[in-house]
Formats: structure tokens, C-alpha cells, sequence
């Protein structure tokens, strides 16, 4: 602990406590006088130390994790807390805290670095997934258009990685897992696709199977609802209220549609399979004017884990 006086010309230290002499290792005699900038070294971040000193100006508390130097030169990340004492409605006193957190920064740094390596290892193993597939697909005299599904579901997948390796795989924002699942097809149609809803958060295995289906259903509306044309729209919306989450893709302006005799591999994902994930309720409906998917769920359940599916 640390306190300095504002009343003075540079807000000198005027106190330090034993603790302090240990951490930083100074004597004293070396640290009463003296601004706490001194603990500041080339690797301290500009933008934290205009942070503190900004805070300092307008006399309020801050709390932040700053780099610092000891007097042997070495450094350490210091979870610094500075508030202001007022006595009468007049500053007459700064105090501050430090603690070593260089162990918990260090793990931060080393997990990060983790991610990165792993993200790194996992697109080339789904690139190599999707070269062998399709060349399987090929030799065998496989229908384009079977292995251009199959090589949009990869991509799909691919995506949803990206979105969740930036959030150290704990969750997804579902803005993130929608605009990252959708943005091939955002790149073609433009403003035609519209989507809005409060910040809502996914566990990764939820945040992955509503990226692969919104993949095919954007994938559906390409071929046959309102992508398929230079008019129809799509918009996604989604809700929280009363402890129910509600999640809506509808289309409007292309073709009719009507309900197909036989539903395939996506419709299953759409359906069934997104509904047990959420553990709620997933439908399909084939307007004439156009597709709308409709999934309700429990709010509580987005924090959860699936560990056994369970169907309507």
C-alpha cells in the first residue's frame, strides 16, 4: 500500500507500507519523495498509463492491471487499485494498492497462445477434411452438387470456430455466431438480410449446431426462397423475455414455396436437432410468401450443456 499527497507539487509518496518495499524492492528512503511513475518502464502500456493519469486528474478510483519494474529491473503485472480520500469535500490524499498478478497474466498470455495454436491446427485439419472429402466425392462420381453441400457444411463449421476461438472457446455472443455463419451470403445479397436482437450468449456446442443451421437455411433461401430472387428478404430477429429466449429467421418477397414431400439432412439439423440443443422448440413453416423458422427455449438452457438429446 501506498499513499501519496495531491496537495504537493507531483503527488509525491508520503507512505508505503513493508509490503510495498518487498514487492518492488526499494528501501523507503528510496520511495517517499518520489512520484509512482518510477515503477513505470519501456514495456508499460502508454494507453494504461493515460488511463491512471487521467483518473488521477478527475480525482476518481480506477482499477487496473499495469506493468511495472522492480529495482533489479524485473517486471511484474500489478492488479493496481488508486482511489481518492476526501476530507470536508477537499482531496487530501490518493491511496493505492498493489498486487503481484504476473503468475495469473502469464496464464492468460500462455492460454491465449494456446488458442491460437489450436485454431491454427484445426482449419488445417478441416481444410484437409474437406480436400479428402471432395476428392472422395469426385471418384466416386458423386453429384456436384452433394459435394458442394458437403463442402458449405465444412465451411460452416470453420466459422463457428473462428467466432468461439475468439472468445477462448467459454462462449459465443449470438451476434457473432449469426454474422459469422452468414457472412458469405451477406456478401452477396447486401442489406436484403437484416439482423437484431439483445445480447444474448452461447455455449459453444449450442453456438456450433445454429451455425451450421442458419448455414442451411441461408443455403435453402439461395436456391429457393427469398435469396433466390432480387427482391425477397430475410430477417433474423431474436428475443428475451420472461425468462424465454425466441429466435426467428423469416423470409419474405421471393418465390412461393411450398412444404417438400421429403425432408432432407438440413431440415433434420434445423428441426430436430437445433431443438435439442436448446432444449426447446423448433419449427418450420412453409408460407406460401415465404419460410419462417421460429425457436423457442428456455433462457436458462443457453447456459447448459446438452448431455442427452431429446426430441419432440
Amino acid at each position: 500500500m501506498i499513499v501519496t499527497n495531491p496537495r504537493v507539487a507531483d503527488n509525491p509518496i508520503v507512505f508505503c507500507n513493508d509490503a510495498f518495499l518487498r514487492l518492488t524492492g526499494y528501501a523507503r528512503e528510496e520511495i517517499i519523495g518520489r512520484n509512482c511513475r518510477f515503477l513505470q518502464g519501456p514495456a508499460t502500456r502508454v494507453e494504461d498509463i493515460a488511463k491512471v493519469s487521467k483518473a488521477v486528474r478527475d480525482r476518481e478510483s480506477i482499477e487496473i492491471d499495469l506493468l511495472n519494474y522492480r529495482k533489479d529491473g524485473s517486471t511484474f503485472w500489478n492488479a493496481l487499485l488508486v482511489s481518492p480520500v476526501f476530507e470536508d469535500g477537499e482531496l487530501t490524499y490518493f491511496f493505492a494498492s498493489q498486487f503481484d498478478v504476473t503468475d495469473r497474466k502469464r496464464a492468460e498470455e500462455h492460454r491465449f497462445l494456446l488458442n491460437r495454436e489450436l485454431d491454427h491446427r484445426v482449419k488445417n485439419t478441416l481444410a484437409t477434411v474437406q480436400s479428402v472429402v471432395l476428392q472422395t466425392l469426385r471418384d466416386t462420381s458423386v453429384p456436384e452438387s452433394v459435394a458442394a453441400a458437403v463442402s458449405g457444411r465444412l465451411q460452416a463449421l470453420a466459422r463457428s470456430h473462428d467466432v468461439l476461438t475468439n472468445e477462448a472457446w467459454a462462449s459465443a455472443l449470438l451476434i457473432d455466431v449469426v454474422k459469422g455463419a452468414l457472412e458469405p451470403v451477406h456478401e452477396r445479397i447486401g442489406n436484403r438480410l437484416t439482423v437484431a436482437g439483445p445480447e444474448v450468449r452461447l455455449k459453444p456446442r449450442v453456438a456450433t449446431m445454429l451455425s451450421l443451421a442458419l448455414h442451411e437455411l441461408a443455403d435453402n433461401a439461395l436456391r429457393y426462397g427469398s435469396f433466390s430472387n432480387r427482391t425477397g428478404t430475410v430477417a433474423i430477429r431474436w428475443s428475451m423475455e420472461d425468462g424465454a429466449f425466441r429466435f426467428e429467421w423469416k423470409e419474405n418477397g421471393g418465390p412461393p414455396i411450398q412444404e417438400p414431400i421429403r425432408k432432407g439432412y438440413g431440415s433434420r439439423i434445423v428441426e430436430r436437432v437445433l431443438a435439442a440443443e436448446f432444449a426447446g422448440i423448433a419449427e418450420l413453416d412453409y408460407r406460401p410468401e415465404g419460410l419462417i423458422f421460429t425457436l423457442r427455449s428456455s433462457a436458462d438452457k443457453l447456459a447448459t450443456e446438452a448431455t442427452a438429446w431429446t426430441f419432440p
